[in-house]
């Protein structure tokens, strides 16, 4: 009897542990892609275009929400986010996102980043 509730026990830890993998995940692709609307919306993407983008912004969303980032990674992410979206951009596009510098901050990870060191 001991052990069935014990081997109970283990399922139930390493299924909630699985499942809240799973909500990181999930929480990631819905704020891409909630980015990539927004960005679409300013911006008139193309689909390709848009779905470049959301790919490349769930991996901010992963690398922002990493409990173990370091604030190193994290402004580097925001480098390198703002530099893919400025060579994947048109020249037409990257002038209407220089006139809205806040959409700017939310797509490179700025805001995060600021959002991350007040809470220290």
């Amino acid at each position: 009897m001991k052990k069935l509730v014990a081997l109970v026990t283990l399922f139930l830890a390493f299924a909630v542990s699985a499942n809240a993998q799973e909500d990181k995940n999930m929480n990631a692709v819905n704020a891409a892609k909630a980015d990539a609307v927004k960005m679409t919306e300013k911006l008139s993407l193309t689909p390709e275009q848009q779905s470049a983008f959301v790919n490349l912004f769930v991996m901010k969303h992963q690398t922002m929400n990493d409990a173990g980032a370091t604030d190193a990674k994290k402004k580097e992410i925001t480098e390198v986010m703002n530099a893919k979206i400025r060579a994947t951009l048109t020249p037409a596009q990257n002038q209407a996102l220089d006139n809205d510098p806040e959409l700017l901050a939310t797509l490179t990870g700025t805001n995060e980043l600021k959002a991350a060191k007040a809470k220290k």
